[in-house]
């Protein structure tokens, strides 16, 4: 059976990051994910995908995503989410960042993220 958009876009946001489930990540991260900021785009191998969680975790002792938003469109692939991300850096600073992105989910994997930056701050 396979996810919904909706569904993986949640578990990974929700799942693989909040819970550290990488096995999870394994699973839901296409065999490349292309990720989009303005100006650029960066294709990532299954590996690398997987990697960049792995990694990004690791200067982290704590951080969540907060779904504040979350809107699956019509097509079954894509979905957008707001979000927020309270964190602490293994020195103990505590901020949190805030962002949106849209994901394209093809066949249960995401294989495009576009990313409009990251603040710091909360969603007002």
């Amino acid at each position: 059976m396979t996810r919904t958009a909706r569904e993986v876009v949640e578990l990974y946001n929700l799942v693989v990051w909040n819970q550290r489930d990488f096995a999870l990540a394994e699973e839901l991260m296409g065999d490349t994910v292309t990720r989009h900021e303005v100006g650029d785009a960066t294709v990532l191998t299954h590996e690398q995908a997987v990697n960049r969680i792995i990694d990004h975790w690791a200067m982290f002792e704590t951080i969540r995503f907060d779904l504040n938003l979350v809107v699956a469109g019509d097509d079954g692939e894509h979905v957008a989410i707001v979000y927020q991300s309270p964190m602490r850096l293994k020195d103990g600073t505590e901020t949190t960042m805030g962002s949106m992105e849209i994901f394209r989910v093809v066949d249960g994997r995401i294989t495009e993220v576009w990313n409009c930056g990251y603040q710091q701050g909360v969603w007002a």
